[in-house]
């Protein structure tokens, strides 16, 4: 299984997406919640690169709702006004108790960060495979995120991979 080649950190920023998904009322983990789970867990090399890019887990969130919002509007659909009208009774959260499936294209993802490990002859699934696999999908609701909040994947990839040899050095 693929799961067996995550590091540590990698394990982490995984448990935190499917947390994220979960809080954000996401029927399943996508690939911004993989996104999201990086920047939550703040370990790694994606973290540190996200984070030195000027990425948060606020503004990466407030990105994710704005994503919906925009797309509910598309709709005729105002999720500001859904909100203050049902008030408390809104609660999107999923219960602990629900398992939350990993969506096909947060399983390409993961597909792809095997594929980018092996391409750099790593042993390891680290965090900046995940990011990169996060990247190759230009069309992606994560990379559409990380448009928005001013970071293109060349930029990100860059920086990625400056760290990288940072880390190896």
């Amino acid at each position: 299984m693929i799961f067996n080649r995550f590091a540590r950190e990698t394990r982490r920023c995984v448990e935190a997406a499917v947390e994220e998904a979960r809080a954000l009322g996401h029927d399943s983990v996508g690939e911004e919640d993989l996104l999201l789970g990086i920047v939550r867990a703040d370990e790694g090399v994606a973290a540190e690169a996200l984070s030195s890019l000027g990425v948060t887990l606020e503004g990466a969130r407030d990105e994710s709702e704005g994503m919906l919002s925009d797309a509910l509007s598309s709709v005729g659909i105002s999720l500001e006004e859904v909100r203050r009208e049902a008030g408390d009774a809104l609660d999107m959260t999923i219960p602990d108790e629900r398992r939350i499936p990993f969506s096909p294209r947060a399983k390409k993802v993961l597909e792809r960060a095997l594929r980018e490990a092996v391409g750099l002859r790593d042993n390891y699934i680290g965090t900046e495979h995940v990011l990169l696999g996060i990247l190759r999908n230009e069309d992606g609701t994560a990379v559409r995120m990380l448009a928005r909040l001013g970071v293109s994947p060349e930029m990100l990839e860059r920086r990625l991979f400056e760290l990288r040899g940072r880390v190896a050095g």
